[in-house]
């Protein structure tokens, strides 16, 4: 049996249809493919919201750096952990604390020393694999670390300036003509109870002129506005390519075709489609490059049928795809976390 712990919280859909997909073939001994038959999994999640308070856990090491012994037990869900063979990080939200814990500093201790413990699970578990390791998520999670690897595999993007300097700005937009800003890592803020997400927007000359002061006060990323003839959400789990073509043409609404991300999923058309196999092994190339078995990457295509790749979300959302299109991504995320399971039990 190898454990599979996946970093979390309560709400992610992602955990649980997975979950439910391994109950299922475990309990109907259904083999995925034929070598799969070697490889029984246990999944334990870890939610964050819950892990202080419902969790317990040791870890003890000899002076010469040998561990001697570890145990790792979730209330919630009953299950003990001595060993863990895979672990996927998927989206762990705020760690709650004790009730009795009501000071400001040290709830900030007991979060942080939590999220010291949970960020070291690879030196907790240093055998495990990795769906995809946190610490080589956070690299792409920065767009600019992106853009060296898409030049050295020959992949095209928008042409791009980041700057805090006004002239910078005003020339680049002037040369590319209708360009777009958008933030780096930025996702959001909460301002009057209300949460406000960051997305895409158009800049031009006169909207730099209104902000001509306060672009010095932090990084501006504008690229080049890429004329859309196509729009594709291409999703990489493990060796498979899943390729889906987003429309929101018809909503006849400027801000949902600039970023569909403005739009719930269900009110675009999404449709199953296929693109070069040169250019998906590229796409793989650049998971390669990163050390990573996922990957979730916008492209356009522009009226010359050129691609621009935009960005790769190294933890990206999926399964709203699956919803929508019927692909079958979750039996590609058992079939690459079996994959680990074997290659776990080898190294072992």
């Amino acid at each position: 049996m190898t454990n599979l712990l996946i970093v979390t919280s309560e709400t992610d859909i992602h955990a649980d249809i997975v979950i439910q997909k391994l109950q299922e073939l475990q309990k109907s001994k259904i083999i995925v493919r034929q070598e799969l038959q070697k490889s029984k999994i246990q999944a334990i999640r870890l939610n964050s919201e819950s892990f202080i308070q419902k969790s317990q856990y040791f870890y003890e090491w000899q002076a010469s750096g040998n561990p001697s012994q570890s145990f790792l037990s979730f209330e919630d869900s009953l299950k003990e952990v001595q060993d863990v063979g895979i672990i996927w990080w998927r989206k762990p939200e705020d760690y709650q604390v004790f009730p009795e814990v009501n000071d400001e500093w040290a709830i900030k201790y007991c979060q942080q020393e939590t999220e010291s413990l949970i960020y070291s699970l690879s030196g907790l578990y240093p055998k495990a694999r990795w769906v995809n390791h946190y610490y080589k998520i956070r690299l792409p999670s920065h767009r600019i670390n992106q853009i060296p690897i898409a030049h050295k595999l020959g992949i095209t993007i928008p042409p791009t300036l980041v700057t805090n300097s006004y002239e910078a700005a005003c020339n680049f937009v002037t040369q590319q003509g209708k360009c777009i800003v958008k933030p780096m890592c930025y996702s959001g803020f909460l301002h009057d109870g209300k949460q406000y997400s960051c997305y895409t927007r158009p800049i031009d000359v006169e909207t730099l002129e209104t902000f001509r002061e306060s672009i010095r006060l932090a990084p501006v990323f504008i690229q080049k506005r890429i004329q859309k003839k196509a729009e594709y959400r291409v999703t990489l789990i493990g060796k498979q390519s899943f390729v889906c073509r987003i429309d929101a043409e018809h909503t006849n609404d400027a801000d949902v075709t600039l970023d569909w991300r403005v739009a719930e999923p269900d009110k675009l058309v999404h449709v199953p489609d296929q693109l070069p196999i040169d250019y998906l092994n590229k796409l793989h190339q650049m998971l390669d490059e990163l050390g990573l078995n996922f990957g979730a990457f916008d492209i356009i295509r522009d009226d010359d049928d050129t691609l621009y790749f935009i960005e790769l979300n190294p933890n990206g959302q999926w399964y709203w795809i699956e919803i929508l299109t019927k692909m079958p991504m979750v039996r590609a995320m058992v079939e690459l976390i079996e994959d680990l399971a074997l290659q776990y039990q080898q190294d072992c």
